[in-house]
């Protein structure tokens, strides 16, 4: 497992890219679906915090069995992976 800084990097670097992409979509066509490129940029933001407060939360003492902790970061790797997918709705 990785640590949790390296996660935490990793997850800041993937919503700095997006909101890269975002900002240049916002540039060469600013005057397609600015509202939906605005929506997504708040919403990439708040994916990166709830996933950050995710990874600082402690799990409780009966939770820590082998198989719930394996879980918590296998649904955590799906989120991060669906991050990229917040930006389906205003790109075609």
């Amino acid at each position: 497992m990785a640590s949790k800084r390296t996660l935490k990097k990793n997850i800041n670097i993937l919503t700095g890219e997006l909101l890269n992409e975002c900002f240049a979509f916002s540039y060469f066509h600013p005057n397609t679906k600015p509202k939906q490129v605005t929506e997504t940029m708040w919403a990439l933001a708040h994916t990166r915090n709830e996933l950050i407060s995710r990874i600082n939360r402690k799990i409780p003492k009966e939770d820590q069995g082998k198989q719930s902790v394996r879980s918590f970061y296998r649904t955590l790797k799906g989120d991060v992976a669906n991050m990229s997918g917040l930006m389906d709705h205003f790109a075609g």
